[in-house]
């Protein structure tokens, strides 16, 4: 694809279609043992029978939210997602979805299709396989400085 005008390339033509998805109250050991099995570091969290995307569980989640804290490993997901996780949709361009990965300091983004439904993945690793160029500008946004603002927010004074 080099050479192509990247507002051309659309996210479903670099985006990762296999997706497997969780259901909020599967628990942590069972997502633990599908990330394993299928090779993926992260899963959409989609309501049951619906379809709708809920939120995202990543292999880091598990190891911050659960094992770091000591939790059990039937924790279920709902406890320990992100929820309202972040998404484009198959049709945007890929320079639109690195811009929002970039904004927001985030790795993936969960596609969609036009029911809202999971349609796969795309992850910093894909932007950068077609465009090492584009993939190092989203590296700088998610890597950049947070303002010294940010940091202090929610923090107690000693």
């Amino acid at each position: 694809m080099a050479g192509h005008d990247d507002r051309m390339v659309r996210v479903r033509d670099v985006m990762s279609r296999q997706v497997f998805t969780v259901s909020p109250t599967d628990s942590a050991q069972s997502v633990a043992r599908l990330m394993a099995e299928t090779g993926v570091g992260a899963v959409p969290v989609e309501t049951p029978g619906v379809g709708t995307i809920l939120g995202i569980v990543t292999d880091r989640d598990i190891v911050t939210s659960v094992v770091a804290k000591g939790l059990s490993s039937s924790t279920a997901v709902f406890e320990f997602m992100t929820v309202s996780a972040e998404s484009c949709e198959e049709h945007d361009s890929l320079l639109l979805a690195a811009q929002k990965m970039h904004d927001l300091r985030i790795r993936r983004l969960v596609v969609v299709n036009e029911k809202r439904q999971a349609a796969g993945i795309v992850a910093l690793a894909d932007i950068s396989r077609v465009n090492p160029e584009l993939g190092g500008l989203v590296l700088e946004g998610i890597n950049r400085p947070v303002p010294v603002e940010s940091r202090l927010e929610g923090m107690s004074t000693c």
